[in-house]
């Protein structure tokens, strides 16, 4: 079979399972003796890893795949893999495009297959080989997402806070990390969300394959990251637990620093008990709870199952049980019938995290929400995201003097 010179791109660094789903990309073409280039217009094939979690993202997709197709040989051809085929195939049938998903790696071997099928390529990334082209094509930016430029103005006068700044962007921009998938799909049914209609209900990894997948992968220099759309869903179809995971883990690796991607609040809510023990034994640097509003009401509009009273209760046990993990929340303002007061509500349950990442509400085409009335103005979208931002600039910065450095045990 021929050799190709293969270009890959995805429209989504900063999404943990987008971010596997390239590499295992990149690991399959060069396993089977192909070559990763640099320069689309020399590429035989551009495969694009697409995202459609919002409409924004899914703008990216296209605006990427425009940019790569002005680029292209005449004869090259572009695949397009990822959540995106799912979530919005009109849109994809509209491209001169030759669609993949990832469960069909017989289409991929059809193409690209020497030695290694890629139903046999494993789900995990080492970041070490992506940072530069993170950094250069500069998709990563903290400012970007994280409110944290009081705190870069502060950083000469504290050594713990430039520590704390440098262990919280090499988080958000994905750094230094080994990235490691657990699972796929969710079990809930949030009306902004399109997960489960791209990636199906929970399928959960084996233990011993995750096991297997962090010793190939394993660099005590670098944080275990444990990838999953709910990882507080892990074990709900295989008669296990994350709990159990997790011990496997600290017996075969008892010093590993572990990152933990998407834990539900509804799940903390059903076993308190549970979690915090979980944060209380194990090495957990980071996590994130996606809370997505202070609101009750709105919390409800998304169909979401939990009380927001109670969840904050249960964040105060797990950072008194853990007080060097390092938790992050993502809220979504300005959604369809959130008035201001529901605005502050969740202003105030920020102040319970580390850091927060805020999405104005975008929805994609195919979200139950995307067809809602009362979509917030122009202004009020502004004037909201001004607002958060600030008031974020001050806790964050609080937040990162206060937290203490997490260190091996």
């Amino acid at each position: 079979m021929k050799s190709y010179n293969v270009y890959v791109d995805s429209a989504n660094w900063l999404c943990e399972p987008n971010l596997v789903g390239y590499s295992m990309i990149d690991r399959y073409v060069i396993e089977n003796g192909h070559k990763i280039i640099e320069n689309p217009s020399e590429a035989d094939y551009i495969i694009i890893n697409s995202c459609g979690f919002t409409k924004d993202h899914e703008e990216d997709t296209i605006n990427l795949f425009n940019k790569l197709y002005s680029k292209k040989e005449e004869k090259a051809t572009i695949i397009i893999a990822g959540c995106l085929l799912k979530i919005n195939k009109k849109l994809i049938d509209s491209l001169d495009v030759t669609p993949i998903d990832f469960n069909e790696g017989k289409k991929f071997d059809e193409i690209f297959f020497k030695t290694k099928k890629f139903e046999l390529i494993k789900p995990y990334c080492d970041t070490g080989r992506y940072e530069d082209q993170f950094l250069k094509k500069n998709l990563t930016d903290p400012l970007k997402i994280v409110q944290i430029q009081l705190t870069r103005l502060m950083l000469p006068f504290s050594k713990k806070l430039k520590k704390n700044y440098q262990k919280i962007t090499d988080d958000v921009a994905i750094k230094n990390k080994i990235l490691v998938e657990i699972g796929k799909g969710c079990a809930s049914n949030c009306k902004y969300c399109v997960i489960r209609k791209s990636k199906g209900n929970i399928h959960s990894r084996e233990i011993t394959d995750i096991i297997e997948d962090i010793k190939k992968t394993y660099d005590p220099a670098k944080e275990l990251f444990l990838v999953a759309d709910d990882c507080s869903c892990y074990g709900m179809d295989n008669n296990t637990k994350l709990i159990d995971l997790f011990s496997e883990i600290k017996k075969n690796f008892p010093d590993l620093l572990i990152d933990l991607d998407n834990i539900n609040p509804c799940w903390l809510e059903k076993y308190p008990d549970e979690y915090i023990k979980l944060f209380s034994e194990n090495n957990i640097s980071y996590a994130t709870i996606p809370i997505q509003s202070g609101s009750n009401k709105i919390i409800k509009d998304m169909n979401r199952i939990y009380d927001i009273k109670k969840t904050i209760s249960i964040i105060k046990k797990i950072k008194k049980a853990a007080p060097q993990t390092a938790l992050n929340t993502h809220l979504i303002i300005c959604y369809p019938n959130e008035n201001f007061i529901d605005f502050l509500k969740s202003l105030y349950a920020s102040l319970f995290f580390d850091f927060t990442i805020v999405f104005v509400y975008s929805a994609p085409n195919e979200s139950s929400s995307s067809d809602f009335s009362h979509f917030k103005s122009r202004f009020a979208r502004n004037y909201r995201l001004t607002f958060f931002v600030l008031f974020q600039n001050f806790v964050t910065f609080y937040k990162l003097i206060k937290l203490p450095i997490k260190k091996k045990k």
